[in-house]
């Protein structure tokens, strides 16, 4: 059976962990913020970034999320 992902819960989130899901976080590995990124820095931190199209969705269902808090 394939999943189509959508309605899924990220794979990284663990309930014993993370305890109830937030729709505004995100629950991967994390990284330097943005705004700590030294301008010597930011071409290895953009290849770094996951450009998929779910994960652009995802990025932008999280910023919703956070606005609507």
């Amino acid at each position: 059976k394939k999943e189509s992902g959508f309605g899924d819960y990220p794979a990284e989130y663990n309930p014993k962990v993370h305890g109830p899901y937030d729709p505004a976080r995100y629950y991967g590995k994390p990284d330097t913020p943005f705004g700590q990124v030294k301008l010597s820095e930011l071409g290895q931190w953009l290849m770094r970034r996951n450009k998929t199209p779910s994960a652009i969705t995802g990025a932008i269902s999280r910023a919703h999320w956070r606005w609507m808090q």
